[in-house]
């Protein structure tokens, strides 16, 4: 497991799952790589995905998309923004695109995408990107985007502690 941490550098994740696919490919052909980020840390390296697709790596990426840094908003809310006036103006610097449909850079290079909004059609297109040996994936997982991460629990980490 490789992971930038909380306070880690955003966008490293497709760059640390290349590296680890070209291990796997050859030491463990069988398995795959699954890099897991946010909508806004695919931004900084989502062009990775020709890399990764150029050499078939064994990678399934799943983007946890809720349309902005940190948080979004959803597309009525979007349209609302666009009748007020000009989005890049109006809109919180915060927000992405609604429903920007990544897993389609994928499937520019060569690979598979799938949009999923449920649970269970998440649960289809993993299984159906496990189940592909050849073919590098993106799985674009929509949420709601005013989803806030898990509270962090810090209390362990006390000057006793250190």
């Amino acid at each position: 497991r490789l992971d930038a941490g909380t306070f880690g550098t955003m966008g490293v994740g497709l760059g640390f799952a290349v590296a680890a696919a070209l291990i796997a490919k050859d030491e463990s052909p069988h398995q795959r790589v699954i890099c897991i980020e946010g909508d806004s840390a695919f931004g900084f390296s989502g062009m990775e995905v020709e890399t990764i697709c150029r050499y078939r790596l064994p990678i399934v990426v799943i983007v946890v998309n809720n349309n902005g840094i940190y948080s979004g908003v959803d597309e009525g809310t979007w349209k609302e923004l666009a009748e007020v006036g000009d989005v890049a103006i109006v809109a919180p610097p915060i927000s992405l695109s609604p429903n920007a449909h990544y897993e389609q850079v994928m499937t520019a290079f060569g690979g598979k995408g799938y949009f999923v909004q449920t649970p269970e059609e998440l649960q289809k297109a993993l299984t159906a990107c496990l189940a592909d040996q050849k073919l590098p994936s993106l799985i674009n997982v929509m949420i709601d985007p005013s989803s806030d991460r898990k509270k962090q629990d810090f209390t362990w980490l006390t000057r006793s502690n250190m």
